[in-house]
């Protein structure tokens, strides 16, 4: 894989291990209206989109209640949850070997400052976007964007930058800024994201464990 100067990474699902969190989340706010959740396997393949939850029973006149109970959860459980197998080692050989980092999650700052506090974090990273610092989500490129100024990186040098994501809105931001991207699909993935549709948004490289990102860096 070739090396960059610059390296983005979202947070969710890329940096913490949050699948199963999700699905305890979507389960448990079904359960709050008196909807039996399907299984897991079923379930993981409705969580891109909280309409889904009609194909469960949910009635059209709660799905915004169903959003904010999920929300609620979302902010109690996501910073509990532990990081992915090699994250934390692989940030520091990165930070050590001198390379640019930053972090950009459309998590809010009510959920993102804890993960990132309490999994130590902020020292790893020269700059850390959330969700509510800029306007838009993705795929929309703001938080890249702003990543990239905030570490002064000058436009002729966005080919040396690149965004560490697992979802297709992550790919997709990362080409709207004009970046490389590298889809991490990890096994815990493979219950809620299907590896063809996501290679459909053509991501730059795609890795399988943190360590890949380590073979031209360090």
């Amino acid at each position: 894989m070739k090396s960059y100067e610059t390296y983005i990474f979202d947070l969710d699902g890329t940096i913490t291990d949050t699948t199963a969190v999700w699905l305890t989340i979507f389960s448990d706010a079904l359960l709050h209206f008196g909807i039996t959740p399907p299984a897991n396997t079923i379930l993981a393949k409705h969580t891109h989109d909280f309409a889904e939850m009609f194909k469960f029973g949910l009635a059209e006149k709660d799905l915004l209640a169903y959003r904010e109970i999920a929300h609620v959860l979302a902010n109690e459980r996501l910073p509990q949850a532990s990081l992915h197998v090699g994250a934390y080692d692989a940030l520091v050989s990165l930070r050590e070997s001198g390379k640019q980092l930053a972090i950009f999650s459309t998590m809010g700052r009510v959920s993102f400052d804890p993960v990132m506090r309490d999994r130590n974090l902020y020292p790893l990273v020269h700059v850390a976007v959330a969700g509510d610092d800029v306007p838009y989500r993705k795929p929309h490129p703001a938080g890249i964007l702003k990543a990239l100024k905030d570490l002064k990186i000058p436009q002729e040098r966005y080919s040396q930058a690149v965004y560490v994501g697992d979802k297709d809105t992550d790919i997709q931001a990362a080409k709207s800024a004009g970046i490389a991207s590298i889809l991490y699909y990890p096994s815990s993935h493979h219950v809620m994201y299907d590896l063809e549709e996501l290679q459909k948004h053509k991501p730059t490289h795609i890795i399988t464990d943190w360590q890949e990102l380590l073979l031209e860096n360090c």
